[in-house]
C-alpha cells in the first residue's frame, strides 16, 4: 500500500526525458526548480549535444559519415537526457519536499512583492491606495508586510519591527498634528527616533 502511494505521487517531469532526442532538456527544468546548478548544467550538456547532432543531420545527406556522427550524437544527448533526470528525480523530490526549501521560496517570494509594493507607493500612489498597500487593518487589502505609516491603524503599525503601544500613539497623534509624514527621514527626524530603528523600518514603510 504505502509503495503503490508513494509511486502514484512521484513527480512526473522525468517522463518529459523521453521525448526522441528533444526530451533531453528534462534536467535543466529540475535544475531551476531545485536550485541545483549541476543538474541545470547536465541539461545543458545534453541539450547542446542534440543540438549539435540535429544541425549535422541536416546538412548529411551528401556525407553518410556525417549522418552516423550525427546519429549517434542525437542518441547520446537523449539518452543522456532520460539517465540524468531518472537518476536525479529521488534527490530531486526530497529537495522539493523539504521544509526549509519551501519556506525558502515563500520567503523570496513575500520579499518580491514587498518591493512591488514599495515601488507602486512612490510611482503610483493612488493605485496603491486602491489596492491597499499598507494597510493590512483592511478588509481584502493587499498584505506583504509594508505598512502605511500616515494611514494604517495602531494595531497595524505594532506589526513594524520597534514599534510598541507607545510609539504607534506616538506615531498616530503626531500625524495628526502634522497632517502626516512625507518620509522615512521626516518620521525618524520628527519622532527623534534612534538611527537603526530608522533602517530597520526602511523597507517596511510607506507614505501614502
Amino acid at each position: 500500500m504505502t509503495n503503490s502511494r508513494d509511486t502514484s505521487q512521484r513527480s512526473r517531469w522525468p517522463y518529459i526525458s523521453l521525448i526522441p532526442a528533444f526530451g533531453a532538456w528534462a534536467p535543466i527544468y529540475a535544475g531551476v526548480k531545485a536550485h541545483q546548478r549541476g543538474w541545470t548544467w547536465l541539461g545543458v550538456v545534453w541539450s547542446v549535444i542534440v543540438l549539435i547532432g540535429c544541425v549535422m543531420s541536416s546538412g548529411s545527406s551528401q556525407n553518410p559519415g556525417a549522418g552516423n556522427l550525427a546519429g549517434c550524437l542525437l542518441t547520446v544527448g537523449w539518452v543522456g537526457g532520460i539517465a540524468t533526470s531518472f537518476t536525479i528525480r529521488g534527490a530531486y523530490e526530497r529537495r522539493m519536499s523539504s521544509s526549509l526549501l519551501a519556506a525558502t521560496k515563500v520567503g523570496e517570494a513575500r520579499l518580491h512583492d514587498r518591493a512591488q509594493a514599495l515601488q507602486i507607493a512612490r510611482e503610483k500612489p493612488m493605485l496603491a491606495r486602491e489596492i491597499g498597500v499598507g494597510r493590512p487593518d483592511e478588509p481584502g487589502a493587499l498584505d506583504v508586510g509594508v505598512i502605511d505609516v500616515n494611514n494604517a491603524s495602531a494595531g497595524a503599525l505594532r506589526r513594524l519591527p520597534g514599534v510598541d503601544d507607545a510609539l504607534a500613539t506616538r506615531i498616530i497623534e503626531t500625524r495628526t498634528q502634522t497632517d502626516g509624514f512625507s518620509s522615512i527621514e521626516d518620521l525618524g527626524t520628527v519622532l527623534d527616533l534612534p538611527g537603526n530603528l530608522v533602517e530597520h523600518l526602511r523597507d517596511r514603510v510607506v507614505f501614502l
